[in-house]
């Protein structure tokens, strides 16, 4: 078996070490030009997984088109900004594909989740695309610690090919057909895991934390409801799972960012000094302008968007959560 892995970040890089250990064909695509050459010198991305050797499986390009022709299945690793202007040149030719997306996100100008971007790139009606999601930091995956993930498309069928062929004793792949589910627990996380940051920056302790994470994973569900997804997936994998993880774990990117924040730091100056990228600081936005368009009540969410893009002083946002009206739990 052949794969593409478009993107040559973290996540993109670990996915390739770990279908290159399971005997799998894999050409990588990197948008960076000098990071082929260094790759293939060295066997490692230490731009963006540093530390780990790729196995020989493993091949190098910058060339979208050869990784194209390279493999019938593609895995879709980029940034979800770039997704889009990525991929539009190659929408007819990527139509022909099986399509895996990695990439974690909403799309800020459309809200559309990746999945409705590539159907729309393709001209595709979704079969043979699906979604890679949950509580997998690149590095441990890259280490081969176990990892538990959630496959999911509108296809069970093409779910259920990927889980047979992605699994290894060490990569436990489930299946499932709420594709919009999955795509949205794996964005939304990304967005409360700043806000857990801020917390845990602020040293509010335990009991703020797991509240916090309580109520998150309410408007998780609210806004997934409004979208059609099933709110037992958000108890899930791709949910739970995940922001468990994304929100206390030392390798979050977008915890660590709102660790920054509580210290004092502007939004815009911490991401200008990031190499790598902090995906919640894009979902935020368009999660916010979502869920104001759809009419869902998501405070924490707002509060997360006031903060991070209107500078708002983070102690009056706390006290405008905990003044909030009474309400039954829902």
């Amino acid at each position: 078996m052949k794969i593409s892995v478009i993107g040559a970040g973290a996540w993109g890089t670990a996915f390739a070490i770990h279908c290159a250990r399971i005997g799998i064909e894999v050409m990588l695509r990197a948008y960076e030009k000098e990071l082929v050459p260094e790759m293939e010198r060295t066997r490692q991305n230490t731009a963006f997984l540093p530390g780990f050797t790729m196995p020989d499986a493993v091949r190098f390009t910058n060339s979208i088109d050869d990784a194209l022709d390279f493999a019938g299945t593609v895995i879709i690793a980029t940034p979800s900004f770039a997704l889009r202007d990525t991929l539009t040149p190659f929408g007819s030719k990527l139509s022909a594909k099986r399509v895996l997306i990695l990439t974690k996100g909403i799309e800020r100008s459309t809200f559309k989740l990746m999945n409705e971007v590539v159907e729309e790139i393709t001209g595709s009606n979704g079969e043979n695309i699906a979604a890679l999601s949950g509580p997998s930091f690149a590095k441990e995956v890259a280490l081969g610690l176990f990892t538990a993930a959630v496959v999911a498309s509108k296809n069970i069928t093409f779910s259920h090919s990927l889980q047979q062929e992605l699994h290894s004793d060490y990569f436990r792949v489930y299946r499932i057909d709420d594709i919009a589910g999955v795509e949205l627990g794996g964005a939304l996380k990304n967005v409360m895991a700043i806000g857990s940051g801020i917390i845990d920056g602020l040293h509010f302790g335990t009991n703020t934390q797991a509240a916090f994470t309580t109520r998150a994973l309410a408007e998780i569900k609210r806004l997934g409801r409004a979208l059609g997804a099933r709110e037992a997936t958000f108890m899930g994998l791709s949910g739970m799972g995940d922001l468990i993880l994304t929100s206390y774990g030392n390798l979050s990117r977008n915890r660590l960012f709102g660790m920054e924040l509580a210290s004092g730091r502007r939004s815009s100056d911490i991401i200008a000094s990031q190499k790598t990228v902090v995906e919640g600081y894009y979902t935020i936005n368009a999660a916010y302008n979502l869920a104001q368009k759809l009419r869902v009540d998501m405070p924490i969410t707002e509060e997360l968007y006031r903060i991070v893009y209107e500078n708002k002083d983070i102690e009056s946002s706390l006290r405008d959560i905990i003044k909030r009206e009474f309400k039954t739990e829902d």
